[in-house]
């Protein structure tokens, strides 16, 4: 009984590292769809439908992608306001700002992911810095 549940334990982290390369290769996807979705306004999707029309279709293709993350248990990292934590978090610089707990997120340059609750890419953040 002992090898059976070792041995399972090892193919589940066996499947979680190799689905891990693939999910890693697919996330400047995501963030290009993301950015794509951000240059788009209201304002100029209204004057124009064939641009409405692509901003819907990328929207689309942008849910769909995450609809498949879930389901491999792909989790976006949403840190702000957070405390900051190495793991998941990668701190790219430091803003002052009295109004805020130091040592927390204050802005996300980069969303992090975790895969089957370890981090595979940890989100990029300005923290605040103590004063």
């Amino acid at each position: 009984a002992v090898v059976s549940t070792q041995s399972t334990g090892e193919l589940e982290d066996s499947k979680v590292f190799s689905i891990q390369s693939f999910a890693k290769d697919l996330l400047p996807v995501s963030d290009v769809l993301e950015k794509a979705l951000e240059s788009v306004g209201e304002e100029d999707r209204q004057g124009n439908a064939t641009l409405a029309n692509l901003h819907e279709g990328v929207s689309l293709t942008y849910s769909q992608l995450h609809q498949v993350f879930k389901r491999h248990n792909l989790v976006k990292i949403e840190p702000m306001g957070e405390v900051f934590d190495p793991i998941y978090h990668e701190a790219m610089f430091q803003i002052p700002d009295p109004s805020k707990t130091p040592g927390t997120v204050c802005n996300v340059v980069q969303s992090g992911y975790i895969l089957q609750s370890r981090s595979i890419r940890p989100a990029k953040v300005g923290v605040v810095k103590e004063t």
